[in-house]
């Protein structure tokens, strides 16, 4: 099962960098404008190595970045192996949680393996931009986001370590970073994931970059044992602590089938009705709310249509509302979630507020 082990981190130096203004969220849930505003915020923000300016040489420009930057003494490499405790404080319809979460490195594992599972489809575009990168830079910029059972918290009882940094962010959100170095706690960490298999939750496209890296490297230096690219960089949380807020994923799409068609093809899968647009809707099991620019309908798919789809794809997944909405689409569209999102045309959101945004300037969208 999973094997995961402290590692020689590099870091921001403190003296160097203000962290503030260098932190920035996952690559691939901010907009365009936003970016620029991160690239603009510091020259050393994170978002310079992982998205940069945009050209054919952007990835070797990252290289030469990230050089410059251990050469120059503002990155910071550990003088021992750590495990990296990561608590983040956030808040979220008037209530405080707090995610507690450990930072490792984990052996890369075919999914067919069974040790560490996927939940979601992965889109080639998004892959080849990240193994370029990594093939450029031989750096990890961000952590998989993965879950693992541990129903007594057992983990997070062992969470003590020396304090690195606790910062707060514009947006309110305290991030607190603590390094973990006895190597006893090391082990009993690591012994505990052993046998547990590790649920992706973020960072697909990441991992199964990681594992076409490994596989080249290992073509090119046919190496008799474990080296540094048969490991990625791992948030690991327990799916049982308290701070683990799941949010659903709604679809927003740019393209609308003509509204007569759009009815029919509904009212054949599901009982459609008009709805008034007042706050935010209570969604049962089997329903959706289908927001357009001027109206909004209720969908609630029939037991006959669900029954058929999974006679149809023989998935347990055709249980889940996210696989019912993905087969909707389908049937709307003609084409799959995955080839509209190739082609730009849908986009997903845990924020209602985005949502809103989007369906305002013309768009569909679909809320779970």
């Amino acid at each position: 099962m999973p094997e995961v082990r402290p590692f020689y981190g590099w870091r921001y130096h403190p003296g160097r960098v203000d962290l503030r203004k260098v932190v920035a969220p996952p690559y691939d849930v901010v907009s365009p404008e936003e970016v620029l505003q991160y690239l603009e915020r510091d020259p050393y923000n994170i978002f310079h190595l992982e998205l940069g300016q945009e050209g054919p040489d952007r990835y070797q420009k990252a290289a030469e970045k990230l050089n410059r930057w251990i050469e120059e003494g503002i990155l910071l490499r550990e003088d021992r192996p750590s495990f990296y405790l990561y608590r983040l404080h956030f808040s979220y319809e008037g209530r405080s949680y707090v995610r507690t979460g450990f930072i490792g490195l984990v052996r890369l594992s075919p999914f067919s393996e069974g040790r560490i599972l996927p939940h979601e489809k992965t889109f080639p575009k998004v892959t080849e931009d990240r193994l370029n990168l990594l093939r450029a830079t031989s750096a990890q910029f961000s952590q998989i986001f993965a879950l693992y059972h541990d129903p007594e918290l057992e983990t997070l009882a062992l969470a003590r370590g020396e304090t690195l940094f606790r910062l707060e962010t514009p947006a309110g959100l305290i991030h607190e970073i603590s390094r973990l170095t006895d190597p006893a706690l090391q082990k009993k960490l690591a012994t505990f994931w052993q046998p547990r298999p590790f649920y992706i939750a973020d960072g697909h496209h990441r991992y199964t970059t990681a594992l076409r890296y490994a596989e080249e490297m290992e073509t090119r230096l046919k190496p008799e044992g474990p080296r540094c690219f048969h490991y990625i960089m791992m948030y690991l949380c327990p799916f049982e602590d308290p701070g683990l807020l799941v949010l659903p994923t709604h679809r927003v799409l740019r393209r609308l089938p003509p509204e007569n068609r759009l009815l029919e093809i509904l009212q054949s899968l599901a009982q459609v009705k008009e709805i008034t647009r007042q706050g935010r809707p209570s969604l049962e099991e089997r329903t959706f709310v289908l927001l357009t620019k001027e109206k909004t309908y209720e969908i609630r798919l029939r037991p006959e249509v669900l029954a058929r789809w999974e006679k149809e794809t023989g998935l347990p997944e055709s249980e889940l509302p996210a696989a019912w909405c993905a087969r909707l689409i389908e049937s709307l569209f003609g084409e799959s979630e995955k080839d509209l999102k190739e082609k730009g045309l849908l986009s997903y959101t845990p924020w209602p507020e985005e949502v809103e945004r989007e369906v305002s300037k013309g768009a569909m969208a679909f809320l779970l």
